[in-house]
């Protein structure tokens, strides 16, 4: 007769935490209790309850969606609307200024910006 999995790591020793991290997935999938589980796997009620303390962050990480990361924010002084004629300045980090003279081109402007954001 076959062996099934549980069976046969508890006669060859330790698992490994992929082994832990996704038997306590299945556990969460499951929708049995912890002691079901434990029983219906054939191990230790007391090591699920700890390999749920130590790798439980963890095992959730594995399957949870990824999300976006927030968008961040930086401060905007609005200045009053330059002299026809004049360039737009605009204000950067660390003090230093970028001069966008009349008439340049919104497409190119806002390419130009896009390559900003990403420099941040």
């Amino acid at each position: 007769m076959k062996r099934s999995f549980t069976q046969n790591r508890s006669v060859l020793g330790r698992r490994s935490v992929r082994e832990k991290t996704t038997l306590l997935n299945q556990y969460r999938r499951s929708g049995l209790s912890l002691l079901a589980f434990a029983q219906s796997h054939q191990l230790c009620y007391s090591t699920l309850i700890r390999w749920r303390k130590r790798f439980g962050q963890h095992a959730q990480s594995q399957r949870a969606p990824k999300v976006a990361p927030s968008p961040k924010f930086i401060p905007v002084r609005l200045e009053p609307e330059p002299a026809p004629g004049a360039p737009y300045v605009l204000g950067l980090s660390g003090g230093r200024s970028l001069k966008i003279p009349p008439g340049f081109e919104t497409e190119s402007l806002r390419r130009l910006l896009t390559v900003l954001e990403g420099a941040q």
